[in-house]
């Protein structure tokens, strides 16, 4: 019998561990809610609404309110051209709720006591979130008041439209005539160090007019407009529109790039469309996109073809060059304090493209344009194979995420394949755990 309950003490005691407390790899999460899951609260003033989570106290955690206009676009509040809802500051169906997977807590009818909910509730949504990998459970509340809503007054991100500088909690990203151009480490005071990213280099080779004319173009034919921004506590949204010089007069369509920043990475996708197959008007089409890091000299590269990892000391030796000619779609850099991670994703559309990733490392080779000499190293992928692509609509995607040393990069990537579940309930405020009536 003491046996039993011994065992019986062990299972409630892991269970309790496991109730709010998601794994380590989910640190990054983003949980984005689609407002028609919660239609109880649709209709809601942004200024009424909270964002809680329970643990010895129920506290307001950050949270962002993403607004769509009426084609369904995000509403980008500042800039040149900026964009609006109607009415604005409203929750509507299309609109998305967005709070950073870490912060949930507890739930509420679990915890002993339990806490009470805040004065002035009059509505309240209970958002459990899970994880398929583990069966590890969270817990989130939407919270209704009757008048203005609790604020945390944490911001996960800022942005600094004069220097089009982001900055997260390990990272601050700069851009340059539209294209990444600053890469810098963010220390323990909150500043950011020196930049180690000379460019992303974009070079795209082709023959032109069924093979008669062959041409170069680079990151620096690429020409832009700055459209809008907006920043919350959760992710800043930057976006531009962008079109390429080919010369003789033509030039790309115009596609649109919307950055998406937060605290532990980055989404920088590009949707294009084209009027016509670029098989019809080109041929032996390569497209190089590369980061090109001034001097990482001391870290690690890691990549899907390999189980090691392979020291930046501008030495490339075989199994460097090798890296060249092997299929990936993400790569890993580890360095002091901190791992940088690139993830590439492609639209179906695109999927007859070859990717192979590009690895050199050299600290005089010249590859203008460029603001210094070298590469150190200079990382990323090699696009062939393009004579499938058909007109229409296509996408590419630059994921870029910074990860605490610890975490294993392939753990991490495996939780991207299995975003966690959410399940909605509207709790009865009469009846709740803690409610203070």
């Amino acid at each position: 019998m003491r046996a039993a309950s011994v065992a019986l003490f062990a299972v409630l005691l892991v269970a309790r561990a496991a109730s709010g407390e998601l794994p380590a790899a989910r640190f990054a999460e983003v949980v984005r809610l689609e407002a028609s899951a919660v239609p109880s609260l649709c209709g809601t003033s942004e200024a009424q609404l909270g964002v809680f989570a329970c643990r010895s106290t129920c506290e307001a955690i950050p949270w962002q309110l993403d607004e769509r206009d009426a084609s369904g676009r995000l509403v980008l509040d500042q800039g040149p051209e900026p964009n609006a809802d109607d009415p604005p500051g409203v929750l509507d169906g299309n609109d998305l709720i967005l709070f950073m997977a870490s912060d949930a807590g507890e739930q509420l009818e679990s915890i002993p006591g339990p806490p009470a909910l805040p004065v002035g509730v009059v509505a309240a949504v209970e958002v459990e979130l899970t994880d398929p990998r583990t069966a590890r459970h969270a817990w989130v509340y939407l919270l209704r008041f009757a008048d203005n809503a609790p604020r945390s007054p944490i911001s996960y991100v800022r942005y600094d439209p004069v220097s089009d500088h982001i900055q997260g909690a390990r990272v601050a990203l700069g851009f340059g005539r539209g294209t990444p151009r600053f890469l810098a480490l963010v220390g323990g005071d909150g500043t950011a160090g020196e930049n180690l990213l000379d460019r992303m280099k974009i070079r795209a080779r082709a023959r032109f007019l069924w093979g008669l004319i062959s041409f170069t173009r680079s990151e620096d034919d690429v020409q832009t407009r700055f459209v809008a921004w907006r920043q919350g506590p959760i992710r800043v949204i930057r976006r531009q529109q962008l079109w390429v010089r080919l010369g003789w007069g033509f030039r790309t369509p115009i596609f649109g790039s919307d950055t998406y920043f937060y605290r532990d990475w980055a989404d920088l996708p590009v949707t294009l469309r084209l009027n016509f197959a670029p098989h019809l008007l080109f041929t032996d089409i390569t497209i190089h996109a590369v980061l090109d890091f001034r001097d990482l000299r001391g870290w690690t590269v890691q990549t899907p073809g390999r189980r090691g990892v392979l020291r930046v000391d501008g030495k490339m030796v075989a199994e460097k060059l090798a890296l060249s000619r092997s299929p990936g779609d993400w790569f890993a850099l580890r360095g002091p304090g901190i791992t940088l991670l690139e993830v590439m994703q492609v639209s179906p559309s695109l999927s007859t493209v070859k990717r192979h990733l590009l690895y050199r490392e050299s600290t005089a080779a010249v590859d203008p344009p460029e603001s210094e000499p070298g590469e150190m190293p200079g990382i990323g992928y090699t696009l062939t194979k393009w004579d499938k692509v058909e007109s229409g609509a296509h996408w590419f995607a630059s994921n870029s995420y910074a990860l605490p040393p610890e975490l294993d990069v392939r753990e991490f990537l495996d939780t991207l394949t299995q975003p966690l579940r959410m399940a909605e309930r509207v709790l009865p405020l009469d009846s709740a755990p803690g409610s203070s009536g």
